[in-house]
């Protein structure tokens, strides 16, 4: 076995000349030579090298060269160390041809070597692991990312500089490998401490100390209603919670009269005396924020509205276990190939599951605001209704967002920590944009999506865009339902007629998968190094990691350079889409507006029957909402729109502009179908299975699982040793693992932060917890 890895040794410092080789032989049958020779003297070993080095030399340190000399005399010496750190170095896996590109080695035996330092009498780290990629000119621009490779190297020499001067001298005895680079070096080193993880620490501490006094002050305070005796022994009137009705009843003259009262329950438990300043620490206990999540539904609730939420996030949950997991997959060719399963487009076109979020949330603030407006003659509280919506999303969102930053990246240690951060560590990117997240306009902020923060969450800005606008068109509409209908009518005509025009003027596609498009974008002036820049693109000033297009371009580039006025043509598949059409309000309204009427209409219409002939329009209205459904999930299978390998998009660019134009509107009307017939008594078995308490608990959590999903996600991926073979029971076993995953750390967030705070609001704007 030794005599393998010296062959290795052989490739890894070839000569041809002296000593006690051959000098007919080249270097690549060096190796074969240094194998069948038995390396007994010392003497012999240390001429061995000094020729190695004499012929190929490395482009690494004095400091690094020493220590290479010696890591290789006693490897010849087959000290166990020596074997270990070679046998940690990356090797040439199967599977090259269906895109095993990254081989990174084994992480965990690098970092786990030691040798006896026969001076301090004790065992110390003798290696460090490195990560380079490998350029090779003529292929490079072909290839998806430049391949990885994973070395064990001495300590001395994990720096970047060493690391790549050290594999580029490698693979040189290969002639095939003549051209090949070592490039964008990067070690293992100890994660800092940031002044930002001890205030998370400080944070996490301060919350435990609040759930403490909470305990304390519940089981201090808390009295059986019956026996409810002050601390002087006197009675005392325990908190009695109101539970408030609406009825509605039509007159004899067609109008709707509605009736409010509101009763008061007694509690089984209540509490007695409690000073004012106390209060608020009873939002912080936990057994009664668990409670709440699980508790039963309240008056006024739609019950199968749960189901539909869970199911639309589980959808969000399974597309984004596939979109990130293809980038760790060690066989994308054979993902690929599924892709063009009948299937697999459940997967592809989960990007619904987001529209029918929209118009769930459209649906949900117009019948809450609805129903205020009722129960104040007309009247609204504007900046109670804006607070609570703030209040109601940003404190988890921070808290979530700074976890994501300055803990989360203690947690992993991996080679993907090491490639991530190659390109740029998302976690960075929250560094210069956390603002944007905060005000909800991360959608536009910054220009390119690779360099958003927490990229997933650019629909909590859009969700925030569109509420800024809702009451107003709810509150036109209670006063004038023909206005507000219309003004909702503009909005969805100026939306279908935006994103046309969009994906016509630049010539877009719809899809994931689609063909290339081709485009110029001109950099002035512009600083590259590595996979930063800063400078002017296409005449705006921009600074953030490098987009996709000069990450092609300039796939050598590594060091400080400047590029002025260069035109650069980018051909890329998706990104485009993401930035002109995805993430933008005034291409993806349609379903939130179309969930604002449908939401009046069941805040004022609890209750409504077609006139004549219901089962037929219901079991029409099933029918072609059905088929509209599978047109918009299989259409493209059905239609034989992806050929080739991977699979492209053919679809002519006026097709793309009718198809991109109305799938939003064609899905927010499949959804709004099954939501009404679900509402008013046409739903059937669909309205009796989204209406069972078993989602009640998951819907509750659903805001907390969409914030945290991706964190668990990247946690997974982001710490295996090597790439994952893809399968679909792999990663159907992945979904339902993050499913618990999310859902279990968004219970965490809930009980502690997200529902703690909304009862602190209840106790500070109605005086009750």
């Amino acid at each position: 076995m030794l005599r393998i890895f010296v062959c290795l040794l052989g490739l890894l410092l070839g000569a041809s000349r002296s000593g006690a080789l051959n000098p007919s032989f080249d270097k690549e049958t060096l190796a074969l030579q240094v194998a069948m020779t038995d390396w007994k003297s010392k003497d012999s070993i240390h001429e061995l090298i000094s020729v190695m080095q004499d012929q190929i030399p490395m482009t690494v340190s004095p400091k690094c060269n020493s220590a290479v000399r010696n890591f290789v005399f006693d490897l010849m010496q087959k000290e166990m160390y020596a074997v270990r750190m070679v046998d940690a170095f990356g090797k040439t896996p199967s599977g090259l041809m269906l895109g095993h590109l990254l081989i990174f080695g084994h992480f965990d035996q690098c970092l786990g070597v030691r040798r006896f330092n026969a001076t301090t009498g004790q065992d110390e780290q003798a290696a460090n692991y490195c990560l380079v990629r490998l350029h090779e000119p003529s292929i490079a621009a072909r290839l998806p990312a430049l391949p990885a490779y994973g070395a064990c190297l001495p300590l001395e020499c994990a720096n970047p500089s060493d690391a790549e001067g050290f594999v580029t001298g490698l693979f040189k005895p290969l002639r095939a490998a003549a051209n090949l680079n070592a490039v964008q070096g990067i070690c293992v080193t100890p994660l800092a401490k940031t002044p930002g993880f001890y205030v998370m620490i400080s944070i996490c501490v301060l919350i435990l100390i609040v759930v403490i006094a909470a305990g304390v002050v519940h089981c201090a305070f808390r009295r059986r209603y019956d026996t409810g005796k002050g601390l002087n022994g006197t009675e005392i009137p325990l908190q009695q919670p109101s539970v408030e009705i609406y009825t509605q009843k039509t007159a004899t003259n067609g109008t709707t009269v509605v009736q409010h009262t509101e009763i008061t329950k007694k509690p089984k438990f209540g509490y007695a005396n409690i000073p004012t300043f106390l209060r608020p620490l009873l939002c912080f206990h936990i057994p009664t924020n668990l409670s709440s999540i699980g508790a039963m539904a309240g008056e006024g609730e739609i019950a199968f509205l749960h189901g539909f939420r869970v199911l639309s996030m589980w959808w969000i949950i399974l597309g984004h276990t596939y979109y990130l997991g293809m980038n760790f997959v060690a066989n994308r060719l054979m993902l690929y190939f599924k892709a063009r399963t009948l299937t697999f487009q459940l997967i592809l076109n989960a990007g619904y599951a987001v529209d029918s979020f929209f118009l769930l949330s459209g649906l949900l603030i117009t019948y809450v605001l609805v129903r205020e407006l009722t129960k104040n003659n007309g009247k609204l509280n504007w900046i109670v209704v804006y607070f609570h919506r703030w209040w109601r999303l940003t404190p988890v969102y921070v808290f979530v967002m700074m976890f994501y930053v300055y803990v989360m990246p203690h947690g992993i240690e991996s080679p993907w920590k090491l490639l991530i951060a190659q390109q740029g560590a998302p976690t960075e990117y929250c560094k210069s944009y956390w603002w944007s997240n905060i005000l909800y306009i991360n959608n536009f902020f910054p220009v390119y999506r690779k360099g958003q923060c927490m990229n997933w969450t650019w629909f909590l800005a859009l969700d925030m865009q569109f509420f800024i606008i809702t009451p107003i068109i709810v509150f036109i509409m209670y006063k004038s339902y023909r206005a507000g209908a219309a003004i909702v009518g503009v909005i969805v005509v100026a939306c279908v007629a935006t994103t046309m025009a969009i994906i016509g003027s630049y010539n877009l596609p719809i899809h994931m998968f689609q063909e290339p498009v081709t485009y110029n974008v001109t950099i002035q002036n512009a600083q590259i190094n590595g996979s930063w820049v800063s400078g002017h693109l296409d005449g705006a000033f921009y600074e953030g990691p490098a987009p996709w297009y000069i990450e092609s371009q300039y796939p050598a580039v590594y060091n400080n350079q400047t590029h002025n006025n260069d035109t650069i043509l980018a051909v890329r598949n998706y990104e485009k889409d993401v930035d002109y059409i995805y993430e933008k309000p005034y291409t993806r309204i349609t379903p939130f507006v179309i969930g604002i009427l449908l939401g009046f209409m069941f805040a004022r219409r609890p209750t409504y029957k077609f006139s004549k002939g219901g089962k037929l329009i219901a079991g029409a209205g099933w029918l072609v909402s059905t088929v509209v459904a599978l047109l918009l999930l299989f259409g493209f299978h059905l239609a034989d729109r992806f050929n080739m390998m991977p699979p492209i998009q053919t679809m002519s660019l006026s097709a793309r502009i009718i198809y991109g134009g109305l799938q939003r509107l064609g899905w927010s009307a499949v959804c709004a179908w099954i939501l009404f017939a679900c509402n008013y008594g046409y739903g059937g078995y669909v309205t009796k299975i989204l209406s069972l308490r078993f989602w009640r608990p998951f819907s509750n959590l659903t805001y907390g699982a969409y914030l945290v999903h991706m964190l668990t996600l990247q946690l997974y991926f982001a710490s295996q040793r090597s790439m994952i073979f893809f399968s679909t029971i792999n990663f159907i076993t992945v979904f339902l693992s993050q499913i618990f995953l999310a859902y279990g750390a968004a219970l965490f967030f809930a009980v502690l932060i997200e529902v703690p705070l909304l009862r602190l609001e209840r106790l500070i704007l109605k005086k009750t917890l």
